[in-house]
């Protein structure tokens, strides 16, 4: 299962990349999921 300190660490990786949004997007889902 995924931790906070793993989710936090992968939007940065995200971030930092410059990745599409709509994948920062879905982290953020993943986050309402995982409550």
């Amino acid at each position: 299962m995924f931790n906070s300190k793993d989710i936090l660490e992968t939007i940065k990786m995200i971030q930092e990349e410059n990745l599409d949004i709509r994948t920062i997007t879905m982290g953020i889902s993943l986050l309402d999921c995982i409550d």
